[in-house]
């Protein structure tokens, strides 16, 4: 029986009407354990739906951040509708609709920081990491958006669809700025 401990450290909290999201790592006796995402929807001041998720700590991505690190405050300044519309677009099109020509539209060139541990930073990291998936027969689609909850330069989106032929959650945290994604951060898990 094991006796660990765990508890979580919020790194960024999004609010939009009844929906909150904790982007968290959870801690246990011996260090990080995983990272997660939590998504509540409380309408008048009572929680009546909650979904969560959260992947195994790495202590390192590809190219050296945490899962975790980056920007944290949210730039209240930034135009939400304008934020929703880049990082909905950029998942419409890119990973639901599999457009990926259209990368540089959306994403911010090289200097796109990535924290996914298996993609390394900018456009190219992008593309190799997906073309390397391909090249071993791993596709990963989106079936669609499920949630999208913002607050000023930052979006985060629940969706739904398969990595190598099994049924995932995704979710995704993406920082705006200059009319690009400059950040990403996300958790991607089989769905039960």
């Amino acid at each position: 029986m094991s006796t660990e401990t765990s508890h979580r450290i919020v790194r960024r909290v999004l609010a939009e009407g009844d929906f909150v999201v904790n982007h968290s790592i959870v801690v246990g006796d011996s260090g990080p354990a995983a990272v997660r995402f939590d998504l509540w929807r409380n309408p008048e001041g009572g929680t009546v739906e909650h979904w969560s998720d959260e992947e195994a700590w790495v202590p390192a991505t590809v190219n050296g951040y945490s899962q975790i690190d980056g920007v944290t405050a949210v730039d209240h300044s930034a135009d939400p509708e304008e934020t929703r519309r880049i990082a909905t677009e950029t998942v419409q099109n890119i990973l639901v609709e599999g457009k990926t020509a259209v990368l540089g539209d959306y994403l911010a060139g090289e200097d796109y920081v990535q924290h996914n541990p298996r993609f390394a930073d900018g456009v190219s990291g992008l593309v190799a990491a997906l073309t390397a998936l391909a090249e071993q027969g791993v596709t990963m689609s989106y079936d669609g958006i499920r949630q999208v909850v913002v607050e000023g330069d930052f979006a985060y989106l629940r969706s739904e669809g398969s990595f190598a032929g099994t049924p995932f959650v995704f979710h995704d945290l993406f920082r705006v700025a200059g009319g690009k994604c400059v950040e990403h951060w996300d958790v991607m898990v089989p769905r039960s």
